[in-house]
């Protein structure tokens, strides 16, 4: 049903092929959401997969690899590994592109001015830009600022190894075995990793939105709908990352009060358009079906979508009309694909749905 492919990291290449690794994560989870797109990812491989030198090797190498999830041709989920975890013998130890725990660009503000950025361009040429602003207070003046800063480059340009947990003894014999677990997340995410620093007139919703996108480093623009609702960006002098100030352009909706979603898909790609408003699946029996009748795919399963129930009885449309307002109706924020065959739907309102492809 389902094909996960890994790729090197994007800074290094856009289609090296590194492996197949559809039957070494037998508990491989994704989700996507409507505001974001291709959202989290996670499973984990065992010694009985992989030998304990083969765990170690992938821990060491695979942090930020690209990795594909595919399904009858089509890609329904992509991201990169942002957090590997090594357990050996009950000892646990993890690499991490957290932004707090790993950057490679930084500068520092403080109460009279700021840094200029410094790059270790020997990590972002492996990685890609990991930027970090520091806000500092008194007494920070320019040298101690400048200090802090390369401290920071020093100490967190690389996804480098770290124990987790801590350590401790129990006075029991340590358990035994290995596992990996991995932890991905969608190219969204990795809009984040850069900043908008300066402020922009006022301008159609769907071109502020264009224009953040394009200042990120691997996501690309999409199906952009256009949304003429006039909005400056404004960061009162206070930097912010792309994906938020992108999140809450999303939020605005437009001046019709419709809503809208935006995220990003396969190839990288940035979609943003109004909010599903018809009917597209059918819950029927604990199953989802599309609008032929075929039960839906688990992998292939999509947010923004609005559901019917079957057997709900129907009741009065609420005042505004709104599709996902009648009782037997709901909007699906959230799709997950459980292997290997399972899924849940969050609603916007209510309780989850889960079902099983048989």
């Amino acid at each position: 049903m389902h094909n996960l492919l890994l790729y090197d990291r994007l800074a290094t290449s856009t289609t090296n092929f590194r492996r197949n690794i559809t039957g070494l994560m037998p508990d491989w989870h994704h989700s996507t959401v409507a505001t974001g797109g291709y959202w989290t990812a996670d499973g984990t491989i065992t010694s009985e997969q992989l030998t304990r030198g083969e765990l170690v090797d992938l821990y060491n190498q695979a942090i930020g690899w690209r990795l594909v999830e595919q399904s009858y041709g089509i890609t329904t989920w992509e991201g990169e590994i942002v957090q590997l975890t090594l357990t050996r013998d009950g000892e646990s130890y993890a690499r991490s592109l957290d932004l707090e725990r790993w950057h490679n660009k930084a500068k520092a503000i403080y109460p009279s001015g700021a840094t200029a950025w410094s790059e270790d361009t020997d990590s972002s040429d492996l990685y890609g830009e990991s930027c970090y602003i520091a806000t500092l207070g008194a007494p920070y003046g320019s040298t101690a600022a400048t200090a802090h800063r390369d401290r920071r480059l020093a100490e967190y340009a690389f996804p480098r190894s770290r124990a987790s947990g801590g350590l401790s003894y129990s006075g029991q014999p340590a358990a035994r075995g290995a596992s990996l677990d991995i932890m991905c997340a969608g190219y969204v995410f990795g809009i984040n990793r850069r900043y908008r620093e300066t402020d922009t007139a006022a301008a159609a919703l769907s071109t502020q939105i264009t224009t953040l996108v394009g200042e990120s480093e691997f996501v690309t623009e999409g199906d952009i709908t256009t949304n003429s609702a006039s909005i400056p960006i404004s960061t009162k002098g206070i930097p912010a990352r792309l994906w938020d100030l992108i999140e809450d352009l999303i939020g605005i909706g437009d001046t019709s009060g419709n809503r809208y979603v935006g995220g990003v898909y396969a190839e990288r790609l940035f979609d943003y358009a109004a909010a599903a408003t018809a009917v597209s699946y059918y819950w029927r029996n604990g199953m989802l079906y599309d609008a032929a009748g075929s039960p839906v795919l688990p992998p292939h399963i999509k947010p923004d979508r609005i559901v019917e129930l079957a057997g709900v009885p129907r009741g009065r449309t609420l005042p505004g009309g709104a599709t996902w307002d009648q009782s037997n109706r709901i909007y699906i924020e959230k799709a997950e694909f459980i292997a290997p065959n399972g899924y849940r739907l969050t609603p916007r309102d209510g309780p989850a749905l889960e079902g099983r492809y048989e």
